[in-house]
C-alpha cells in the first residue's frame, strides 16, 4: 500500500477521463500512455460485453499510478506495529497492484516500472471484468456473470482483432480427448439445467464433476455466442436482457433465439470440439474516439482527495488481512483529507469521503457531521446518503410496540434515501431502509412512492432483504395481496433462516387477515 510521502520532489499528476480520476507520481508520458492504453482496453470490453450490461457508477473511480523507481517505506508508525505483533518489518512489501471496491465506487493502485512499459501490452483482469457486469442493475444472472468472466480468461486484447484462444473443457485431458476424437461423448448440460435459478445451482455445489461441468458450460456458451456475431450475438443479449427481470423458460428462449432448448445443447455439443482445438477471432469493430487526455499538475486538493479515497478503501482490505495496522491506515486517511479540508477544500466528494471514513473506522458521530455537509452539498455518492439516514434513523426513539411514528420523525430518513434514488448504483440497502421507514410512518406513501419500492422490489427480487421489508410496507399500509405476491416471489431464492422466519411470520399474518 502507499503508506507515507516518502519522496517530495517528484510532482503528482492528475487526470479525469472516462469517469476516472487518475493522480499519478510517473512521468508525463507514462501517464498519458498509462491512461489512454486503459481507456482503450475497456473499449475491448465493451467490443464484447455491451454497455449496457456494464453496471454504471455515478461516482468517478480512482486510479492512483506509482513509478517503481520512487522509494517507498512503510511508516515507521505501522512498522513499530507490525513489530508488536511479531512480524519483520524488513519484511514488509509495498503491496502489487490491486483493485478495491467500495458499494458505490471502486479504486486501483498500479505500480509501473516506466523503463518497461508498454501500453499496447496492458490487460484487464477477468476479475475486473466480473466486477463490472456483477454491478450491472438489474442482476445479471450467475450463469451469465461466471460465463464471461471465464470466457474472458481465455481472450487476447494484445493480438488484433480480439484474441479467443482455445477452450479448456472441464480439465486438460478432457479437452485434449476431445480434439483428438471430434466423436467423443461430450456430458455437455443441458439448457433447462444451464439457466436453473440460484436455489437448484446451490445444490450443485456438493457434486464437483457437476460444477466442473456446469463452469464448462457456461463458457461455452457465452464463446459460441460471440464467435458467431450476428443474429446469433443479438439474441444471446436479447436473453441476457430477459434473464435480469425474469427466468428463462424454453419459451422465453425460443423467442429470442428461434429454436427450443434441445437444439442449443445440439449446436453447443457441435460447436465443443472446434472451440477447444481452433483459436477464434472477433472484430471489435470501429472504436468510439477516446475522449480527451489532459495531464496537469494536481493540486493539493486532488492529491488528498484521491489519495485519501483510496487509502480510505484499504482500511477494509488492511483489516481483513493484517488487522494489527488497521488503526494506523485510519489515522493514515485521515491525515491526508484533514490536509485538504484544512487548507479549505470543501468539496463535497471530500466530505462524503471523510463521513464514510468514519463509518468505517467504527466512529459513527464522528461521521454524521461530514456526511450532513456532502449531502447537502449534492454529493454524488449513492452510500453517503445512506449512511447519513441511516445514522438518522437509529437516533429515532421507537416505541418497542410498534407503534406508527408521526411523519415528521421518519421523514429526514427517507428524505436523503429519496435523494439517493436517481444515483448509480443503485444499492439494496437503500429500499431496504426506506421501506422499514415508511412502514414505520403514521403515513402511507404516495404513488411516486409507492413505484420506488417497487422499482427496488423489481431490481434486487432475488434479495430477500430488499423483498421482506417492501413487503411488510405494502401489509403495513393496506396493500396485502400484493405483500402476499411479494413474499411468494421471494420464497424461490435462497435466504438465511432469520429471514425465513420472518417472511413465513409474515405470511401467516397476511393468511389470518384473510380468514377473518
Amino acid at each position: 500500500m502507499m503508506v507515507e510521502e516518502s519522496v517530495a520532489t517528484v510532482p503528482w499528476l492528475y487526470v479525469n477521463a472516462g469517469g476516472t480520476e487518475f493522480l499519478s507520481r510517473c512521468t508525463y508520458a507514462t501517464t498519458r500512455d498509462m491512461v489512454e492504453g486503459w481507456l482503450t482496453k475497456l473499449q475491448g470490453v465493451r467490443a464484447l460485453v455491451p454497455e449496457e450490461f456494464i453496471g454504471r457508477m455515478d461516482a468517478p473511480s480512482v486510479f492512483v499510478l506509482y513509478s517503481q523507481d520512487l522509494e517507498q517505506k512503510v511508516s515507521a508508525e505501522i512498522q513499530r506495529e507490525l513489530q508488536a505483533a511479531g512480524a519483520q518489518s524488513g519484511g514488509v512489501d509495498i503491496a502489487p497492484s490491486m483493485r478495491l471496491a467500495d458499494r458505490d465506487l471502486h479504486g486501483s493502485i498500479a505500480y509501473i516500472d516506466e523503463t518497461r512499459f508498454d501500453a499496447a501490452m496492458m490487460s484487464i483482469a477477468p476479475s475486473h471484468v466480473r466486477f463490472l457486469v456483477q454491478s450491472r442493475m438489474p442482476a445479471l444472472p450467475a450463469w451469465l456473470v461466471d460465463g464471461i468472466e471465464r470466457a474472458w480468461r481465455r481472450t487476447d486484447f494484445v493480438l488484433h482483432p480480439i484474441t479467443l484462444n482455445p477452450l479448456v473443457w472441464d480439465d486438460p485431458g478432457e479437452s485434449e480427448g476431445s480434439v483428438a476424437d471430434a466423436l467423443r461423448p461430450r456430458a455437455v448440460m443441458p439448457a433447462s439445467e444451464l439457466f436453473a435459478n440460484e436455489a437448484l445451482r446451490a445444490v450443485e455445489t456438493r457434486y464437483a464433476r457437476r460444477v466442473a461441468t456446469r463452469a464448462s458450460t457456461q463458457e461455452l456458451f457465452v464463446r459460441w455466442a460471440w464467435v458467431s456475431g450476428g443474429p446469433v450475438r443479438e439474441a444471446f443479449w436479447k436473453l441476457a436482457a430477459m434473464s435480469a427481470e425474469a427466468p428463462i423458460t424454453e419459451e422465453r428462449f425460443e423467442a429470442c433465439f428461434g429454436f427450443d432448448f434441445a437444439e442449443l445443447r445440439d449446436r453447443l455439443s457441435d460447436y465443443l470440439p472446434q472451440a477447444v482445438r481452433e483459436t477464434a477471432w472477433v472484430s471489435p469493430g470501429k472504436a468510439p474516439d477516446l475522449p480527451e487526455v489532459r495531464v496537469e499538475r494536481a493540486t493539493p486538493g486532488q492529491v488528498a482527495r484521491v489519495r485519501g479515497e483510496w487509502e480510505r478503501l484499504a482500511i477494509g482490505h488492511v483489516r481483513r488481512r493484517l488487522p494489527q495496522v488497521a488503526e494506523p491506515y485510519i489515522a493514515q486517511a485521515r491525515r491526508t483529507l484533514r490536509r485538504a479540508y484544512d487548507a479549505g477544500d470543501r468539496d463535497p466528494r471530500l466530505l462524503a469521503t471523510m463521513g464514510l471514513t468514519e463509518i468505517d473506522a467504527g466512529k459513527p458521530d464522528g461521521a454524521r457531521p461530514w456526511l450532513e455537509a456532502a449531502v447537502a452539498g449534492g454529493v454524488v455518492r449513492p452510500r453517503a446518503y445512506y449512511e447519513l439516514a441511516r445514522l438518522r434513523w437509529e437516533g429515532l426513539a421507537r416505541g418497542a410496540d410498534g407503534a406508527a411514528l408521526p411523519f415528521a420523525q421518519v421523514a429526514p430518513v427517507i428524505a436523503p434515501l429519496r435523494q439517493a434514488l436517481p444515483q448509480a448504483p443503485a444499492l439494496p440497502e437503500i429500499y431496504a431502509l426506506l421501506a422499514e421507514a415508511w412502514t414505520a410512518s403514521e403515513l402511507a406513501p404516495n404513488r411516486e412512492e409507492w413505484a420506488e419500492l417497487e422499482r427496488g422490489a423489481r431490481l434486487f427480487a432475488g434479495r430477500p432483504a430488499v423483498g421482506l421489508p417492501v413487503a411488510r410496507t405494502l401489509a403495513r399500509h393496506g396493500r396485502k395481496a400484493e405483500a402476499a405476491t411479494l413474499l411468494a416471489a421471494g420464497a424461490a431464492f435462497p435466504m438465511d433462516e432469520e429471514t425465513r422466519a420472518a417472511a413465513e411470520q409474515l405470511r401467516k399474518q397476511l393468511a389470518e387477515t384473510e380468514t377473518r
